[in-house]
């Protein structure tokens, strides 16, 4: 018969009850020293339970329901937490680590340069007969002084993430800046726009300029605050250098402006109070001192030390687009706004008709009266323009009587009767006493409103 041989020992009471298997191989039972189900030589049996910790004094205990190597610990396995285990001081919140468009941010309209009312090119700019700037995609303005010839478009070269940038196509070069020479593309900010900014005060906020920058040029480039509304002699500006690293190549670039106590306030109406200037080349005069980023002064030759000149081959193009200036120190994305709306942002400062014919009236003097409704209200009193497009007719005022009609291209005077109604006033007509009907009209052309900072 079989033997059975019980090994080891029992901790507490019970009893141990063993039935000799049927088999003619002797076998051994071990006794752990533990409370459980036994244990067959070779390891057959149910999983011990309940081990004392007090038994488990030597050897090697094997991996039970932990891996070998624990994973690292992630903040996104970690969920339900309860209040009373989080104990400690946490850390401040970082503007950096919030992402996403959090609406109404960028004081910059049309940063991303998809709207051009105007048109989509302008050629032959030129700045070496006479200083100039006008604006040409909405609300940014191209200008300078001998400073060469340029074409400037509405160009779909532009980073991923962007459909449109204004490109500076340089046309006849200018290598040689003279002292007054100076080149840039600018944008004026309403002054009640930017209120929130509390300059003047001891609340001043910091404001943050980023922008995407293709330049034909390495090495420093300047963008610069203008306060409108600063006192002095001369205007208060805070020029900030940055690096292009890469010619030809797009690079995203963000500079932050401290918000200053001892500037003045900003005054509370419809002018401009900043204005953000990206230079392209600068004569001796802007260059001749010395700059220190984010401090507002007002000497001139510390505006722009170092300042390459992108004016010096007709090779060059410049490209500028995502322009944005936010509160606060940290650059976040850019705030992409829908085309219609950014398309009406530009409209309160230029705008324009569609071509067709107004009903007017007579006064009782030389003057005819037409009303004109307007797409939204616009910033002040427009200048009235006249877009002409290929194959256009002037724009004209007919009055017409019981036996003929006159017409001419009249001059043109503006009363604005409303936020959205504006009137135009035509002079230089008979005195129609007995006139029947006035007609306004601008065959192809279109007719157009500015009331631009």
């Amino acid at each position: 018969m079989a033997k059975v041989k019980i090994t080891g020992h029992a901790s507490g009471t019970g009893i141990l009850t063993v039935t000799a298997p049927n088999t003619s191989t002797d076998r051994t039972i071990t006794l752990p020293d533990a409370t459980g189900t036994l244990l067959n030589s070779d390891g057959s049996g149910a999983s011990l339970t309940a081990i004392n910790a007090t038994q488990l004094t030597s050897g090697t205990v094997p991996d039970a329901r932990f891996p070998a190597t624990l994973p690292a610990a992630s903040a996104t396995n970690l969920t339900a937490i309860p209040a009373a285990n989080i104990t400690g001081t946490l850390p401040a919140i970082d503007g950096s680590s919030l992402t996403g468009n959090i609406g109404r941010k960028n004081m910059v309209i049309n940063g991303n340069m998809q709207t051009a009312q105007r048109g989509t090119s302008f050629a032959g700019l030129d700045t070496d007969s006479s200083a100039f700037e006008n604006y040409y995609l909405d609300r940014f303005l191209f200008g300078g002084g001998d400073a060469g010839i340029w074409t400037v478009t509405q160009d779909s070269e532009s980073p991923v993430g962007f459909g449109s940038s204004m490109k500076m196509d340089c046309t006849t070069a200018k290598a040689s800046l003279d002292a007054g020479s100076y080149l840039y593309v600018l944008h004026k900010i309403e002054a009640q726009s930017l209120q929130q900014l509390a300059y003047g005060t001891t609340s001043a906020k910091a404001i943050t300029l980023s922008f995407w920058v293709r330049s034909p040029k390495t090495g420093t480039h300047y963008a610069e605050l203008y306060h409108g509304d600063s006192s002095g002699t001369s205007k208060r500006k805070n020029s900030y250098a940055y690096t292009v690293s890469a010619a030809n190549t797009w690079e995203k670039k963000s500079m932050t402006f401290a918000g200053d106590t001892g500037l003045a306030a900003i005054v509370n109406d419809n002018g401009w109070g900043l204005m953000i200037i990206f230079y392209l080349a600068a004569g001796g005069n802007l260059q001749g001192g010395t700059n220190t980023n984010d401090d507002w002064q007002n000497t001139e030759a510390n505006r722009c030390p170092g300042q390459v000149n992108c004016a010096d081959s007709t090779s060059n193009n410049f490209y500028l687009t995502g322009v944005q200036l936010e509160l606060g120190s940290v650059a976040t994305d850019f705030e992409h706004r829908s085309y219609g709306e950014e398309l009406a942002l530009c409209q309160r400062y230029y705008q324009k008709t569609s071509n067709g014919t107004w009903a007017g009236f007579f006064s009782g003097s030389a003057n005819l009266y037409f009303s004109v409704n307007l797409t939204c209200p616009l910033r002040a009193s427009p200048t009235v323009g006249f877009t002409t497009v290929s194959g256009g007719a002037n724009f004209t005022a007919v009055q017409h009587d019981n036996t003929d009609s006159s017409s001419s291209t009249p001059t043109v005077n503006t009363n604005l009767l409303d936020s959205t109604n504006l009137q135009l006033i035509c002079g230089g007509f008979d005195d129609g006493s007995d006139m029947r009907m006035a007609q306004m009209y601008t065959g192809n052309n279109y007719l157009t409103f500015s009331a631009e900072l």
